[in-house]
């Protein structure tokens, strides 16, 4: 009887011993949760990485598109979900871009995600029909300017960030233009053939086989520098649009408060994931180019593309839904 208390502290040390103890993550399932639609460039990015991200964590990667309200909807629900790493967000320009055009988000685009880390940058390219008289960027200011003249640029929906590529583009320009939205980047591509418009910014993996089967013509990318993918396309900054600079990009958010371990974990397989030769080729198929970063880099490239929209918006006087 007198080792019945020595046996109780054994076992209550045990017991809390056992409820402090943690699996290490990640020890189950992990969702992406996609914004868009299956099916689009979106999708296929989160697709290609989730098969190698899968592999360096050990654990399955489901893919989980929630689309609907311009990315609001699977945004809210990364937003609302327990911030222990297992409920993950795929992230593009669209994330900074709602705040500025859309009153009422479900969530603060700033403070409400934790960002983890880029996965990609690209761009968009500027598009015109072969038959077009426009050759060249600088030709868009010039008919703009003419008397009574306007130029029109379509986009895949009225917020996105083709259409306020061109917007931009028509304000750098000091050019009178008309925003042409399509329910997607098809149906654009579709009116630039046809001559309906003068011009789309498409993205690259949507334009490229357009491009190669001379269906339309590449004038310019929209990015800061050229692209892998398009060598031979100038920037539009180069064609000679200064400060003109609008990049693509995709990244991966969790809600706010992951834990610091948890983020760095996943930062660091992410990148180790990007390494993959067969990731890296498939990637640069769909116009991306690698850009991991730390979690700190990919929080200050969404601030600033928070800034960048947002100037954009208020500058085309755009008002919010």
């Amino acid at each position: 009887m007198r080792t019945w208390p020595v046996t109780m502290g054994l076992l209550l040390t045990l017991v809390l011993y056992a409820g402090d103890v943690r699996a290490e993550y990640p020890d189950r399932m992990i969702r992406l949760i996609v914004p868009f639609a299956a099916g689009g460039a979106n999708d296929s990015v989160a697709r290609l990485l989730s098969d190698k991200l899968g592999k360096v964590l050990g654990q399955t990667i489901i893919v989980e598109n929630r689309a609907g309200g311009g990315t609001v909807i699977g945004s809210a629900v990364v937003a609302t979900a327990s911030p222990d790493g297992y409920t993950l967000l795929l992230v593009s320009p669209a994330h900074t871009i709602n705040p500025h055009i859309n009153k009422k988000l479900p969530y603060k685009t700033l403070t409400d995600f934790t960002p983890i880390s880029q996965i990609t940058r690209s761009a968009y390219v500027l598009v015109t029909a072969p038959q077009s008289k426009f050759i060249n960027v600088k030709d868009f200011g010039v008919a703009g300017n003419a008397t009574e003249g306007q130029i029109s640029f379509g986009s895949s929906g009225t917020g996105s960030a083709p259409h306020l590529a061109g917007q931009l583009l028509a304000t750098l320009l000091g050019v009178k233009s008309l925003h042409v939205p399509y329910q997607g980047g098809g149906p654009a591509m579709i009116g630039v053939i046809r001559g309906d418009i003068d011009m789309y910014f498409s993205s690259v993996s949507g334009a490229r086989s357009f491009i190669e089967s001379k269906q339309v013509r590449a004038l310019a990318v929209s990015s800061d520098r050229r692209l892998k993918a398009l060598p031979d396309v100038p920037t539009v900054a180069e064609a000679g649009v200064d400060g003109y600079a609008i990049n693509g990009w995709y990244g991966i958010a969790g809600p706010a408060n992951l834990p610091v371990e948890v983020t760095e974990k996943l930062n660091k397989a992410i990148a180790k994931a990007l390494e993959n030769p067969e990731l890296m080729a498939l990637l640069q198929q769909e116009g991306e180019e690698l850009a991991a970063g730390t979690p700190e880099q990919f929080a200050a490239l969404i601030r600033q593309d928070y800034e960048k929209y947002g100037a954009i918006v208020a500058g085309a006087g755009l008002p919010p839904k």
